[in-house]
């Protein structure tokens, strides 16, 4: 989904490398030169956030601002200079961000603040507080943001709401309340989460000197005194949003296949390894499939390794099709493995046989040579609770696979 944002800015220059920002960051750019531009541009358009010049000749005190505010746009402020009179002014408005045009780097901040919207719609925060008006307050700043909100009223109401919504990434949580405090709340979190799973921002009214040390010791990410600066508010918050995305995706990379894009064999042992775990304790039978590529080393020379890669890349978009609720993962080579949630040894092998027939019928498309190939598969069922005895097993009916004439499920 294109976004579309407003840029209202008087100097052609500056407008320009905004536009180059938003447009690269991936926006629908539309660009106001003045006050009653933007509003005209306003009355016919729907505007996801808007970058708002402070001065313009129509509204040298900062009038644009409450323009798009009161149009319910998300509103970054960027001005020359953030003297004490143009701030009393800006921070009167529930505004994302105001950013003053001093040099490269606030482009560069602009532009971070522009991926992160869009971003955090998808970024679930809870915000934990006895008090209905500072979890109100809370809840306001980070709807400018565009998060989405789930609130508590104290540390047992939020451990139930994380157990009903675990993809929640950030806990914002007040000290003194009922029941149990914040950081009594934030020793069980941490007991069943790690600090790369969730962050924990503690907050406190308290002069305790301690307070911010016990919070850190107890397992939070940050701490932050309350009345706090809104500007700090934010920039806290998105620093402990970007740290776990940045974890996300070390770990994305460090259990997928580069080229494939598939899980990577750790990745595949590890998850199956937890799976077979919990199957073992309910008595019910796994199952695991290898499946090879036929003949991939006569592909290799006789097209070459560039056409060997993509015949792997095609099979492996394939798999998502056939295996959506499945772990599929590449294991090495022309060799992928498939380890299966459903325990239903007949609707496997219907769907193993079904791919199969797939890929000897569409494997063409898969590469610009058109390519055509097979695929042998050896297929395990349980009861075994070990990856590598189970793989080890697939392993022997692939085998037979391959002397069965290839291009067949054995089981």
């Amino acid at each position: 989904m294109t976004r579309k944002i407003l840029i209202i800015e008087d100097t052609p220059t500056i407008a320009r490398v905004q536009k180059h920002i938003a447009t690269t960051v991936g926006y629908d750019v539309d660009i106001a030169g003045s006050l009653a531009q933007a509003k005209e541009l306003i009355s016919k358009n729907n505007y996801f956030c808007a970058v708002v010049d402070f001065i313009l000749p129509d509204a040298p005190q900062g009038e644009a601002v409450p323009c798009t505010i009161e149009a319910q746009i998300p509103t970054i402020v960027m001005t020359g200079n953030i003297d004490a009179k143009t701030r009393d002014i800006v921070e009167k408005y529930p505004i994302i961000d105001y950013i003053t045009k001093e040099n490269k780097q606030a482009y560069h901040y602009l532009e971070k603040q522009l991926q992160r919207l869009p971003r955090n719609e998808n970024v679930k925060v809870l915000v934990v507080d006895d008090s209905a008006s500072a979890r109100l307050h809370i809840c306001s700043l980070l709807k400018r943001h565009k998060y989405q909100i789930l609130q508590a009223s104290d540390g047992i109401e939020a451990l139930a709401v994380l157990e009903q919504t675990p993809d929640i990434a950030v806990i914002i949580a007040d000290n003194e309340m009922p029941n149990m405090n914040g950081d009594e709340l934030c020793g069980e979190i941490r007991r069943l989460y790690s600090n790369d799973e969730k962050a924990i921002i503690g907050i406190s009214g308290s002069n305790a000197v301690h307070l911010s040390a016990r919070f850190l010791k107890s397992g939070a990410n940050d701490y932050l005194r309350k009345p706090f600066n809104n500007e700090e508010f934010y920039c806290r918050l998105s620093q402990n949003v970007d740290m776990l995305e940045q974890i996300a995706t070390i770990r994305l990379q460090a259990n997928t296949d580069y080229l494939t894009k598939l899980p990577n064999r750790r990745y595949f042992f590890e998850e199956a390894e937890k799976s077979l775990k919990k199957m073992q304790k309910k008595e019910l039978t796994p199952s695991l499939a290898m499946l090879d590529i036929d003949h991939f080393k006569a592909i290799n020379d006789t097209y070459g390794h560039d056409a060997g890669d993509e015949v792997l890349r095609g099979l492996a978009i394939s798999f998502a099709k056939y295996f959506t609720k499945d772990l599929a993962a590449r294991l090495g080579g022309e060799e992928f493995a498939v380890y299966f949630n459903d325990t239903n040894k007949d609707e496997v092998l219907k769907r193993l046989d079904n791919f199969r027939h797939f890929v000897e019928l569409n494997s063409p498309e898969f590469s610009k040579e058109k390519i055509q190939f097979t695929l042998s598969i050896g297929y395990a069922h349980g009861p075994v609770y070990q990856i590598d005895q189970l793989l080890k097993q697939a392993d022997i009916k692939l085998y037979d696979a391959k002397q069965n004439g290839r291009n067949c499920v054995m089981s």
